[in-house]
């Protein structure tokens, strides 16, 4: 028998397309016999259907006849007389329609991948043309690119170099064999009054330039002089920066501006090699070769900028450095009083006036700090207005612009301006917190100053004669009016920065609505072939993008074995005898060796491994990398559609010294598990993540292979919702012990305490590098209230989770550990000598301190006026905790090993449910530095900017055994 020509698929794309197709309308007002008779015709139309070789359309009918026959099978009418209504629907028909649906929806699911890649292969061969013809292009364009493996003759500075000297620049220009273009970055009036006398020395003002600025804004702005040679910047063959006097290329300072123009947002142009800046600025090459300019007798600028930048360096004074003791004061002894006369101790006038005028001098240093927080917040909200025009320009960009390489740029740019936005406002939230917390100071210092004012008049009063009163009254008159005019002009400036706070605020408000409207209008406007043109060029674009794969993919299998594989690694730590803790064992691993049952592993987190050749044995992946030689762990991660809430915990885990050593060095390898769910392929995946992060030659990767593996397990981290940073660490946290585990030699317990047996219980015998590492206990003790019995619990956790004092606007880590640790009353516990239910108090101890301590604060709550709809609200409490030396031992029992840590790595959250964002904060153990990773962007930040009051989860490493 030939089988039936199938029609071609033309209902959907995919097996979920035809899902929606058969829900049927509301059956409980249909009679059950009525709805036998539509479950036949349903019937006969799906049999009709497939004979036709229609298989979507028969699908679709036999799965609305099963679901009305469910229906009916719950229905009081059938339940009384089945074998009527079976009669009715036919006694083979249920099952044989389910049978022909099973076959249907296989055949579908396979034809519909058919169809897929047969679409996806056609759309190869009809772009073929142009991927050669884009190859060509950059083949041509790298051919083009001189390659400076050594230094050449002329002194140009190698490819690793950022700055040039003097005495190269001068010896390349002389000789006249390089194109090179000078841009001079000072201020325009500078430039004007001397300059290097070079006709492609050209004036980039330091007022044109401003974050966010692409170069094809910056051009609009330069000098008409500086245009024409700015135009011919692609043909260059070096570009050279310079200011006044700079030695290196700061972020925030005008070159590093300048710089990131031209390599990030000059889309159009493709250069030989980075912009180098000039050592020591114009002001080295004036004092090298005067000749060499139209001016030598420039005179430098003044150092008031200077002076600025060391005055805004200066910490905010603590409370008690505003109360400083006053010195002592010498003391006459009072004369003797005539008989019925009142002693009179006339020194202690000279020491209330004293008291007086050091408290209106804190009084005004308190003012002073209150207008200077006023100034920086009203700055800080100037620089929000004009991140967020900047962000609506880039966003009007993009949905103007059609090209696939630019609106990928622009989508890029503005990610980064809005989560520059989300972060502008936390930190103006945390200067408005503490703008209050001094408002309450000084509140409570007035009050305070008029309790010991009347004090002072009262003593001062009976202290001194009529003249004299008369006298110091009329001084300390003068005293206070000076006083309270310097009092109403510092809080007059207050209320006007406040009142610019206001104006901005309503011009923040109608620039949103004008937003609003625009969008709207556009939408409207947009035609409905732009949505097609988009569609066309993302299938473009990812057929592209799969035939690449295809090519690298055939291009690895057929490489030698002896030829790298793409991937960077580190070197294994020299095998010695002071480093044989991670070896294998005959008889079972030997990462515990050296550590005591009770004891905890010890590293140095001021070594990490060095560089080493890749090896060709693993698995290839797709990290999509942007190269730049950075430095070792500087490299960002791409943000895949919404992952930041993953890029942010890799990035705490990669500066966790002993667990990087031991991906890097591929220990892990030895105690990988392949029984678990997972196969031990998360750790394998992670594992190449941080190898590749630590190799130093990307600039940010992507790590898709990471994410796909890490969705196959966890369906909420499969698509583009924004999820919780601490959940995905919780599950990682138990992925990657389950990946790692190995066997260990059973203790007696009949030697161990109840907390070790308790532990031992925990494990069974089956550790891991990460639970050595990350895990500690918790004892939980319940005490009945009327006959002290105890009965305790051991629980082991990854990582404390907090909650955070009620409607407290500020508050510290001690009092959140204080509110977790303290006991609680529980009513009814069945108490085991009482026999009765009593009440008893729970009490929380920690009895094994982990050697990361991870810290998780409960910022996101319920709503309790929203309860019903599970609306989520954010705690944006200013948390208060310590970089260095935290003391875990008031927390915890006598816990083996030193209880004090210091911080390493702090997740952040900006924004709300809602709209949010993550990023970390890390201090690199290589360099010294604290480091914001914001996705692909990777900073360097001072520690100041540590704490604030996005911090979410805290990473504490143990600063080493006692």
């Amino acid at each position: 028998m030939t089988e039936t020509r199938r029609l071609q698929l033309h209902l959907g794309k995919c097996i979920e397309d035809l899902d929606k197709l058969y829900n049927v309308p509301d059956l409980k007002t249909k009679r059950a016999t009525l709805l036998c008779k539509t479950a036949q015709k349903l019937f006969e139309k799906a049999e009709e259907e497939r004979d036709r070789g229609d298989e979507e359309n028969s699908y679709v009918y036999y799965m609305k006849y099963l679901r009305v026959v469910a229906f009916i099978s719950k229905d009081k009418e059938y339940l009384k007389d089945k074998t009527y209504f079976n009669n009715m629907l036919g006694a083979k028909n249920p099952n044989k329609a389910i049978d022909a649906a099973e076959k249907l929806k296989n055949s579908l699911i396979d034809r519909y991948e058919k169809e897929q890649k047969e679409k996806r292969l056609h759309d190869i061969k009809e772009n073929e043309l142009i991927k050669q013809k884009i190859d060509e292009n950059r083949k041509k364009a790298l051919e083009s690119i001189p390659v400076y493996e050594q230094p050449q003759p002329l002194g140009l500075p190698g490819l690793d170099e950022v700055t040039i000297k003097s005495e190269q620049l001068y010896s390349i220009l002389k000789s006249g064999k390089l194109k090179v273009m000078i841009l001079d970055a000072r201020p325009g009036d500078d430039y004007l009054e001397s300059h290097i006398n070079y006709p492609a020395c050209i004036s980039i003002p330091k007022e044109c330039m401003s974050p966010g600025q692409s170069a094809n804004a910056l051009e609009q702005n330069l000098p008409a002089a500086s245009k024409l040679v700015w135009g011919e910047r692609a043909t260059m063959e070096l570009i050279v920066m310079l200011d006044w006097n700079s030695t290196a290329v700061i972020p925030g300072e005008t070159l590093h501006l300048l710089k990131t123009i031209l390599l990030k947002w000059d889309v159009k142009v493709h250069y030989a090699r980075p912009p180098l800046a000039l050592y020591g600025g114009y002001e080295d090459w004036l004092l090298k070769y005067p000749a060499f300019t139209t001016n030598p007798h420039a005179v430098p600028p003044s150092q008031d900028s200077m002076l600025d930048d060391m005055l805004g360096e200066i910490d905010y004074p603590n409370w008690s450095d505003l109360n400083p003791s006053p010195p002592p004061v010498q003391t006459t002894p009072p004369r003797p009083a005539k008989p019925g006369e009142p002693v009179i101790d006339r020194s202690s006038k000279v020491a209330a006036v004293q008291l007086y005028e050091e408290r209106a001098r804190n009084m005004q240093l308190i003012l002073e700090e209150q207008e200077r927080i006023a100034d920086t917040s009203l700055t800080l909200e100037m620089q929000r207005i004009e991140a967020e025009q900047d962000w609506e320009k880039v966003r009007e960009q993009r949905e103007q612009e059609p090209r696939d390489e630019l609106r990928a740029q622009y989508r890029l740019r503005e990610h980064e301006i809005l989560s520059q936005l989300m972060q502008l406002e936390n930190k103006q939230f945390d200067m408005e917190q503490e703008n209050q917390s001094l408002r309450e100071q000084l509140e409570e210092y007035q009050k305070r100053e008029r309790e010991e004012a009347e004090k002072l008049v009262e003593a001062l009063r009976k202290a001194t004669d009529a003249d004299t009163q008369a006298v110091e009254a009329a001084a300390r008159r003068s005293a206070v009016e000076a006083a309270a005019r310097e009092l109403a002009a510092r809080r007059a400036r207050i209320a006007d920065v406040r009142a610019q706070h206001r104006q901005l605020d309503r011009r923040r408000e109608a620039l949103e609505q004008q937003r609003k409207r625009k969008l709207a209008d556009a939408r409207r406007a947009a035609k409905p072939q732009v949505h097609t043109q988009h569609c066309q060029l993302d299938r473009r674009r990812e057929a592209l993008e799969q035939q690449r794969k295809c090519k690298l993919a055939d291009a690895r299998r057929a490489a030698k074995p002896q030829d790298d594989d793409g991937d960077t690694f580190m070197e294994p730590v020299e095998d010695s005898s002071e480093n044989q803790g991670l070896n294998r064992s005959q008889s079972s691993p030997n990462i515990a060796k050296g550590w005591g049952e009770e004891e905890v592993p010890t590293f140095d987190r001021g070594t990490k491994p060095s560089k080493l050749a890749p090896v060709n044995d693993e698995p290839q992946r797709d990290f999509q990398p942007v190269w730049g030689d950075v430095g070792r762990g500087l490299t960002g991660l791409k943000n895949l559609g919404n992952t930041c809430y993953m890029n942010s915990i890799i990035q705490c885990l990669n500066n966790t010294a002993i667990l990087v050593t031991y991906f890097c060095n591929k220990q892990y390898l030895e105690h990988v598990n392949r029984s678990h769910s997972t196969r031990g392929a998360i750790a394998e995946e992670l594992a190449a993540v941080v190898r590749a992060l630590w190799s130093g030659q990307y600039r940010f990767i992507a790590i898709k292979d990471l994410r796909n593996e890490v969705g196959k397990h966890q369906r909420a981290f499969r698509g583009n919702e924004q999820q919780d940073s601490h959940e995905f660490l919780t599950i990682l946290m138990d992925w990657l012990h389950l990946d790692l585990q190995f066997s260990i030699k059973p203790p007696q317990k009949e030697s161990l305490g109840a907390a070790e047996r308790a532990w031992h219980e925990y494990t069974r015998c089956k550790e891991s590098l990460v639970l050595r590492l990350f895990y500690g206990q918790m004892r939980s003790t319940v005490r009945c209230v009327r006959c002290g019995e105890r009965s305790a619990t051991y629980d082991s956790f990854s990582n404390l989770s907090l909650e955070l004092p009620a409607a407290a606007a500020r508050c510290t880590l001690q009092d959140c550990l204080n509110l977790y640790l303290n006991g609680e009353t529980i009513p009814g516990w069945n108490c085991p000598k009482c026999k009765e239910k009593r009440d008893a108090v729970k009490k929380l101890d920690i009895s094994r301190l982990p050697p990361v301590l991870v810290i998780h604060f409960k910022r996101f709550y319920v709503d309790p006026k929203e309860y019903m709809s599970n609306t989520y609200r954010k705690k944006q409490t200013y948390i208060d905790f310590p970089l260095e030396n935290l003391d875990m031992s008031q927390f915890s029992l006598h816990c083996p090993g030193n209880p004090m840590y210091n911080l390493y790595a702090v997740s952040n959250h900006y924004g709300s449910m809602e709209g949010g964002h993550y990023t970390a904060y890390c201090k690199s153990s290589v360099y010294g530095k604290w480091y914001k990773y914001d996705d692909h962007v990777v900073t360097e930040i001072p520690a100041t900017e540590v704490k604030s009051s996005a911090a979410y989860i805290l990473f504490y490493t143990s600063c080493g055994r006692s």
